[in-house]
């Protein structure tokens, strides 16, 4: 994969962004970007959003936000954050930007979002050997093998294992984790049966922390999700929103993207 560098963010650059984020967070929200943009990033999230070793944000997702939004005239900083603390960044306008954001009635009451730029395949990674022994048709099967599903805490999923999560039975066979890879600890432990999120991002997050064959996806897809950039109403007004939506829409069709996401791109035609 190609490395994509940014500008790096320790602690005290984190600190400063975010003091940063909340001062322009108390100002009307920018039509343009009078000044650079905070977008949050992942640390672990391989191969869309990770920190490489010289502290920097890396990966194909922040390589596609940079470029889209250097295309309309905003210069971008990231700042490394766990997820759902960034959605309270968001609401609170600590943060312009969150990535990866699935659009959801309780988002919206505080957020904008942008026209989808990939899709999220979701589903399950479990240990090796697994794949074949674990029968899943649905998540009532989970229910009926008494299965444990490791779930980080605050990611959307789609409807469907809302509803599961959220039913008295349901969620008695749900374990939230923080973060991914301690997601990936609980199942290689056997704390957890099955890791819900995206399987091709936990096999390479896997990989990098050396336990590549000890975890395999699980061909059961729970959902396919469309996912968009979440923008805080507090910073980003409608109309620059809208700008870099058209952005997204433009470099959408181009072979570099298709390159960049393959079948995880979406058609925005």
């Amino acid at each position: 994969m190609t490395a994509w560098r940014f500008v790096p963010c320790t602690v005290v650059c984190l600190f400063v962004l975010l003091l940063w984020g909340m001062q322009s967070g108390q100002a009307k929200p920018m039509d343009d970007c009078s000044r650079p943009l905070l977008v949050r990033a992942s640390e672990t999230y391989s191969p869309f959003s990770m920190k490489d070793e010289n502290g920097f944000a890396v990966g194909i997702d922040n390589a596609f936000i940079s470029k889209v939004l250097k295309s309309v005239g905003c210069d971008v900083r990231f700042a490394f954050m766990p997820w759902k603390r960034s959605l309270y960044a968001i609401k609170q306008g600590n943060v312009d930007i969150l990535p990866s954001a699935s659009l959801t009635a309780e988002r919206a009451k505080y957020g904008l979002f942008s026209v989808p730029y990939r899709d999220d395949v979701i589903g399950f990674v479990v240990r090796n050997g697994d794949a074949g022994r674990i029968g899943l048709s649905s998540l009532k099967d989970v229910i009926a093998q008494g299965l444990v599903i490791g779930h980080v805490r605050g990611a959307y999923r789609g409807e469907a294992f809302e509803n599961f999560m959220n039913s008295p039975e349901g969620a008695k066979h749900v374990s939230d984790v923080p973060l991914g890879p301690h997601g990936l600890q609980l199942l290689l432990a056997n704390r957890v049966d099955l890791l819900l999120g995206i399987p091709a991002a936990y096999v390479a997050q896997a990989e990098q922390q050396g336990h590549g064959h000890s975890v395999e996806g699980h061909p059961f897809i729970l959902a396919r999700e469309p996912v968009r950039l979440m923008f805080s109403a507090k910073t980003i007004a409608p109309e620059l929103a809208r700008k870099i939506s058209d952005a997204i829409l433009r470099e959408t069709q181009t072979a570099e993207y298709k390159a960049l996401y393959g079948n995880q791109g979406v058609d925005l035609n």
